[in-house]
């Protein structure tokens, strides 16, 4: 059992979620923040909420579209930054609030390993600037993951009952709709990408991306709606897309948690080690879904509205450490002598040496007849 961090920035709000992959252990914590980035006047970084001490000298917002962009993105005092920069900024601020990280927990026993997400419609040279952007930040230790892919990693690990499945995520912004198509954890080609007021249905756009590779809906095991912006406050509009699909294609729809947070719950669950199952898994459970920003209520014994900055870390960084500290307790409790086959019956072994001698034995007499035949 291991643990891991999954960070998603978003156009309105972004997240931070800290998972286990193991059965018994604390749920997800969730924890949520404005996508404004605020600037102090000594060139601290705040991402949502208020800026240090109340001395914000300027914010920035709307930078998640403006990636690749030459032009970058103005801040409110008209300063102009590199959108990659200051996305890389936000994603460092949501992992500060899990700072310090432990030394132990992660999936291979070190530092809990971090997995961030990037917009599954971006093009190769977006996502290479981001992670230029990240390794000039000091942080070259943050995976990189498209949403759909982190969103198909929740789906497989908590829904799906068989692995290796084809799946199709529908995900609605302000600004149009993404449509990609996930099979085995690895996403297909490109994704599809379909702006507002183009006319065409959740159902024909779904049928284009499926028709582009050779595939028909029949072919779909699972579609996961998810969203992004003010559209996906609209619980009743992203119900009635996967109610719309499952009727006119026949497939199996899901709205993902949040919907906002599914793709960073997914993130955090690979960067605990999780991989496409080649057998039926366990569930670990599903985290609370928040319609209020800036509220830490996952955290054990904290039900009220944390201001703080330096609060809100220290409260994250003891909740980590107490799913921790779960992880290596549930450890324990295995064998310490690390056999597999202990409760094992005596012999169990047996059979199966016994059937392959008589097989042998049954070759040999095999060949023998067919020497006698042929002389």
């Amino acid at each position: 059992m291991s643990v891991g961090i999954g960070l998603r920035v978003g156009s309105i709000v972004s997240h931070t979620v800290i998972a286990s992959n193991g059965v018994g252990t604390p749920d997800p914590i969730v924890i949520v923040r404005d996508t404004v980035l605020h600037v102090g006047s000594d060139g601290s970084t705040v991402l949502g909420g208020v800026g240090q001490d109340g001395g914000t000298e300027h914010t920035l917002s709307g930078f998640l579209s403006r990636v690749g962009d030459p032009e970058g993105v103005a801040a409110s005092d008209g300063t102009r930054y590199r959108a990659e920069d200051v996305v890389a900024t936000a994603i460092s601020s949501l992992l500060h609030e899990c700072e310090p990280l432990p030394d132990h927990g992660g999936r291979d026993g070190g530092t809990p390993h971090v997995w961030a997400t990037y917009p599954s419609n971006w093009d190769s040279e977006s996502v290479a600037d981001l992670r230029e952007s990240l390794d000039y930040g000091g942080m070259p230790q943050i995976t990189l993951v498209s949403d759909a892919e982190a969103t198909c990693a929740w789906f497989e690990s908590e829904v799906a009952e068989t692995p290796g499945q084809l799946i199709g995520t529908y995900h609605a912004d302000d600004a149009g709709t993404t449509v990609s198509l996930v099979r085995s954890g690895v996403l297909v080609g490109r994704s599809f990408r379909f702006p507002a007021g183009s006319g065409t249905s959740p159902t024909a756009q779904l049928s284009t991306a499926l028709g582009a590779f050779g595939w028909l809906p029949s072919n779909l095991d699972a579609v996961i709606v998810t969203g992004d912006g003010l559209v996906a406050r609209d619980t009743v509009a992203m119900k009635g897309v996967a109610t719309a699909l499952t009727d006119r294609l026949g497939v199996h729809s899901v709205v993902g948690p949040g919907p906002e947070q599914a793709a960073a719950l997914g993130a955090a669950i690979l960067a605990a080690g999780f991989q496409t199952p080649a057998m039926a898994i366990r569930r670990i459970g599903l985290p609370p879904s928040y319609d209020v920003t800036e509220v830490i209520s996952a955290i054990p014994g904290s039900v009220r509205e944390v201001t703080d900055a330096h609060e809100r870390s220290s409260l994250l960084t003891a909740s980590a450490v107490g799913a921790i500290q779960a992880v290596r307790e549930g450890d324990a409790d295995e064998d310490p002598d690390g056999d597999a086959d202990a409760d094992a019956p005596s012999g169990g072994g047996r059979p199966v040496m016994l059937a392959g001698a008589l097989a042998l034995i049954a070759a040999v007499a095999l060949i023998g007849a067919v020497l006698v035949f042929l002389l």
